[in-house]
């Protein structure tokens, strides 16, 4: 199953924060903005997308649903 969510991460430390949460799953976590897809559990990835609008987080595998659970602080305003 995949789960998909738009979050903002405006901020490196709003990046960081969302790495370090992607990093205590085991689900599969990419990150989308335009075309570009990036592995969600690395900042440098993170860091080359377009961040000044939300972008797409799909998160897949047995604690997919968890993890997306977790998303609160990043959702956009």
């Amino acid at each position: 199953m995949t789960i998909e969510r738009q979050v903002k991460l405006e901020k490196l430390t709003q990046v960081c924060d969302f790495v370090n949460l992607a990093s205590k799953y085991s689900c599969d976590v990419k990150v989308k903005s335009n075309n570009q897809v990036v592995d969600g559990k690395s900042i440098l990835g993170i860091l080359t997308l377009s961040l000044w609008k939300p972008v797409t987080v799909w998160a897949s595998g047995e604690d997919a649903e968890e993890f997306i659970a977790q998303l609160g602080p990043f959702q956009p305003q």
